[in-house]
């Protein structure tokens, strides 16, 4: 039984190798982002009761994930069967999806709400078109490709199905939130980049993942991409609302938001 885990939670239980804009990378895009299509479709016209409930199936599934993987990490060799702190909360993503139980279960951060979804949805996408931490030359199905790809899919799902089913709605002059939010996180970052440093990077801040841009320049570009992607989403969803609106179909929205 332990040699089965081992093996199949391995990077030698394939041949196959996962790259840039694949074939691999884009089935994983297209199982994440259609099977939320498909599911936005499903519930859109379901009561909010049935939203709702599915929502928080997804926020679960999203900490669940995250859990679980320190507990799964050690049996694979991705991480020389030991926990990596890598996968501690301080980059963006990992943040976002120890904040997701708070905003989805609890009223009192309900004024953060709409920023932890956008930045969701944000950070997710980000990480999905480049997943540089997964691309490694490991199999496509090993553990450290699929628990990746996973916790970012959910992630992202949760987030955008808070949008669609109109759990959250946005508002332009609010995305100053986003902006508060993430300059915590780069505070939050260089905490912990100091903390368990040297050699940490999270957020990117620490040092340049590109070899255009100075080390210094880093923690400013991070910032502006974030928040450029957020005025992406914020875009997106404005243009879907609006076109939704011109087919005379109804606003989807919880009456208890």
């Amino acid at each position: 039984m332990k040699e089965f885990v081992y093996w199949l939670l391995s990077e030698k239980n394939s041949k196959l190798k996962i790259g840039l804009f694949d074939r691999w990378h884009f089935l994983y895009l297209l199982v994440i982002i259609g099977g939320f299509i498909l599911i936005s479709f499903l519930y859109m016209h379901k009561d909010d009761k049935a939203k709702e409930k599915t929502i928080r199936v997804f926020a679960y599934i999203t900490i669940g994930i995250y859990v679980s993987d320190f507990f799964l990490m050690p049996l694979s060799d991705s991480y020389g069967y030991s926990i990596g702190i890598n996968d501690l909360p301080f980059h963006i993503c990992t943040i976002m999806a120890t904040l997701v139980p708070f905003v989805q279960f609890s009223k009192k951060f309900s004024k953060i709400k709409s920023a932890i979804v956008t930045l969701s949805v944000a950070s997710s996408l980000m990480w999905m078109c480049y997943p540089g931490s997964a691309l490694g030359g490991q199999p496509p199905f090993s553990y450290v490709i699929f628990s990746k790809f996973m916790f970012h899919g959910f992630l992202f799902a949760w987030g955008a199905l808070n949008l669609s089913l109109g759990a959250v709605k946005l508002e332009f002059k609010k995305i100053w939130k986003e902006f508060c939010v993430i300059l915590g996180i780069l505070v939050w970052a260089i905490i912990g980049n100091t903390l368990y440093g040297p050699g940490q990077n999270w957020f990117f801040i620490e040092y340049s993942i590109f070899p255009f841009l100075s080390n210094e320049v880093m923690p400013l570009m991070v910032v502006l991409c974030v928040f450029g992607t957020c005025l992406v989403v914020y875009g997106g969803y404005f243009v879907i609302s609006t076109i939704a609106k011109k087919c005379h179909k109804p606003s989807l929205e919880f009456k208890h938001v």
